[in-house]
This record gives structure tokens, C-alpha cells and sequence, in this order.
């Protein structure tokens, strides 16, 4: 079950101060703010990336011409237009997931890339997000770099 978020923001809602910007929601009629700009109303967050919704501000200032683009995925089975790349797509030929990435400006695959809610940010999947620290590091077997956490897998060996 989603948990619904409200906010009772008196500066506009543009900024991750906002508890719905903040858990990547639209304000919804439930919320207590002030000449609402939260970025993501009206737009179907569920079709999107938590990329995409982290830089929502990129993202709506595509164009019709820009989200027409062909990219060429990963593995060079097809080339697909960006605007089905902003969630997942899966090749039609190799069945590996793909999306686009904000951060890198770039399509990745789903198998070896994911995004940082946190730090807001794409990672390798060879990096993880540090609890104790709240900073991301490499090496999912090995100690965080910034502070020594155990990574979660540093048992398994």
C-alpha cells in the first residue's frame, strides 16, 4: 500500500523541502500549500523513472522534437525513440530492460545501472548507498569507503 503524502509548503513547492517533491509525488488536493509549483502535477509519475522524476526539470524541457529522437540501445538490436525510453523499455529482440538516464544523458540497462534517490544520482551497480554515512561508494563487497560500513554483501564469499 502507497502511502499518500501532503505538505503544507508556504514557498511554492519547487524545492525537496516539499514532503510530496520529496517522495517524488504530485501535490494532491489533500495538500495545505501556497501557490502550489510542484514540478511533477499533472504528469503520470508512475510513467516515469525515478530519474527522470529526480530531474524533472530536464525532462520538462524536452520538446516534441527531442522526445521523437531515436537512441540506439545498448545492444545494438534497435534504435527507439526517447520518449519510450523515460521508464523502462525491454529490446524487442534480447528482452533487456533499458532507460534513459538523466544524469549520464544516456540509455543504460537496467541490469547494471540504477539511480540514487538519495544522493540523485546514477550509480553502477557495482555501488551502493551507505546508511551510515548517507554517501553512495563502490565495491558492494567491500567497506564503505567513507566510513568503513560493511557493504551488503560483504559476508557472502
Amino acid at each position: 500500500m502507497e502511502t499518500i503524502v501532503t505538505c503544507n509548503c508556504k514557498s511554492g513547492c519547487k524545492n525537496r523541502r516539499c514532503a510530496c517533491l520529496k517522495n517524488n509525488q504530485p501535490c494532491n488536493e489533500d495538500c495545505g500549500c501556497q501557490a502550489c509549483q510542484n514540478p511533477l502535477n499533472g504528469l503520470d509519475v508512475e510513467a516515469l523513472s525515478v530519474c527522470a522524476i529526480q530531474n524533472i526539470n530536464f525532462y520538462n524541457k524536452l520538446t516534441a522534437a527531442d522526445l521523437a529522437t531515436l537512441l540506439e540501445l545498448p545492444c545494438g538490436c534497435e534504435k527507439v525513440l526517447l520518449k519510450k525510453m523515460i521508464a523502462n523499455y525491454t529490446c524487442s529482440k534480447c528482452d533487456e530492460d533499458y532507460w534513459y538516464s538523466f544524469c549520464w544523458s544516456d540509455v543504460v540497462p537496467d541490469s547494471h545501472t540504477w539511480h540514487c534517490e538519495v544522493c540523485g544520482a546514477c550509480r553502477d551497480w557495482r555501488e551502493w548507498h551507505c546508511d551510515n554515512c548517507n554517501k553512495c561508494t563502490y565495491g558492494v563487497s567491500l567497506p564503505c569507503d567513507y566510513c568503513g560500513q560493511p557493504g551488503p554483501y560483504a559476508d557472502i564469499g
